[in-house]
């Protein structure tokens, strides 16, 4: 006669018939009368004491078996679609990580400290509670949900607290206004009210100091940090005055300075139209530098001379026309006053007014030179009749007096252009 076998939730897990071997679990089940029952028996308790040990799961499971996975030293147990891996947990007083093999998500917990920590798969991660000085400032992130859908988290915010729940500053990646149904403690919080809403502002909110100005309350809290200076960060006006749009109506940047080589910083002294920075070409302007050295992006010393019409850059110019300086039509001048500079990287005689008619003349350094072919590399060089503006190369019998510099490169062609030492 069979007998049924139930599970504890009272379903039917197999029907055994007589003499007959049940697989229709990892067990075998023996029905009645079976001859040599026993080792079938045996081996039965062997796989539950041992917990089908094997380093392949068992092919037929079922709800709550449990398997140790031999090839990764770890429990599993089977939910009716996966195995799960059930975590290690070691309780010591010593970090135990080199005493056995451990796997990703095993645990310890710190039985001194009273602390758990995950394994990470190579060491021990502390899980939590903090304790000790970690109690004492630690970050925390509050999240506000939305009044449309509640269950939807729509902003984080991140929060340094201390011991006693205090918020030391805020972190936020923009401006925030803190809605009506807010699980975020608004009292908490440094806010400051804009448009007639409660705001948390963009960036880092100390404790204590305005979220708009940034200007500390007489709590006297400052923004401390390892640079120079930084407790003047809250009080300094020439540091607020960086922050603050000091912008005149011309476009350019007023510039806070000090008045003395002193540490102390100056009160409300900023620079005037004549001392100021300029963005658009990234130049600052003062009528005096002082200084130690300087170095310069180009490379010639020039000087601007008024001439009888605009010239453009490499043309050779003579002293002489109606103006000071004109072009240069005949061989080897000896009034050559030089060539149009393109970027002078020192220009004497340039007050502000001086239009396009007073070109740049490089007096010293290499300039661009329009010039009249060929010529070689070292060659001396004078003006030419053949191209007016041009240089040539010096001829024999030319007067020194005549010579405008030296070819910095060959040129095979008959008009070009090349580096010329002035």
């Amino acid at each position: 006669m069979p007998y049924i076998l139930n599970k504890t939730n009272g379903t039917i897990v197999a029907t055994v018939q007589d003499a007959s071997l049940d697989q229709s679990t990892d067990l075998i089940f023996v029905g009645r009368n079976y001859a040599g029952y026993g080792e079938w028996q045996n081996e039965n308790f062997l796989k539950l004491l041992e917990n089908f040990a094997n380093v392949i799961p068992p092919e037929r499971p079922i709800d709550g078996q449990i398997w140790y996975d031999v090839s990764n030293r770890k429990l599993n147990i089977w939910d009716s679609t996966n195995w799960k891996g059930i975590a290690n947990l070691d309780v010591n007083q010593t970090n135990p990580v080199n005493t056995k093999g451990y796997q990703a998500g095993d645990l310890w917990y710190d039985s001194r400290e009273q602390q758990l920590n995950a394994f990470n798969g190579e060491s021990f991660v502390l899980i939590g509670p903090p304790s000790g000085a970690d109690t004492r400032a630690a970050w925390r992130g509050d999240v506000e949900y939305g009044s449309e859908d509640p269950g939807t988290p729509i902003y984080n915010i991140k929060s340094i607290v201390g011991s006693n729940n205090e918020i030391i500053a805020i972190v936020s990646a923009e401006e925030f206004t803190v809605s009506n149904e807010s699980t975020i403690p608004a009292p908490t919080y440094p806010l400051y009210t804009s448009d007639s809403e409660t705001k948390i502002a963009k960036g880092i909110t100390l404790y204590g100091a305005d979220p708009v100005t940034g200007v500390s309350d007489t709590a006297g809290i400052y923004f401390w940090g390892t640079a120079k200076h930084a407790s003047y960060a809250s009080t300094a006006t020439s540091a607020i005055g960086l922050a603050t749009a000091q912008t005149p109506s011309t476009g350019i940047y007023r510039i806070p300075y000090t008045t003395s080589t002193s540490e102390t910083f100056a009160t409300s002294i900023y620079s005037t139209s004549s001392f100021y920075f300029d963005p658009s070409d990234t130049s600052v302007t003062a009528n005096i530098f002082k200084g130690v050295a300087t170095q310069a992006r180009y490379a010639d010393l020039a000087e601007r001379y008024e001439a009888d019409t605009v010239y453009e850059e490499g043309t050779v110019l003579v002293i002489g026309g109606i103006k000071e300086v004109t072009i240069s039509t005949e061989h080897a001048s000896v009034a050559v006053a030089g060539i149009v500079s393109k970027n002078p990287a020192y220009l004497m005689n340039s007050e502000a007014g001086i239009d396009e008619t007073h070109p740049a003349i490089a007096l010293k350094g290499r300039v661009p030179c329009k010039i009249y072919g060929p010529v070689r590399k070292g060659e001396l060089l004078v003006s030419s009749s053949q191209r007016p503006g041009y240089a040539t190369a010096r001829q024999l019998g030319d007067d020194p007096n005549a010579v405008i510099g030296k070819a910095l490169q060959d040129f095979a062609g008959l008009v070009g252009i090349i580096e010329v030492k002035v």
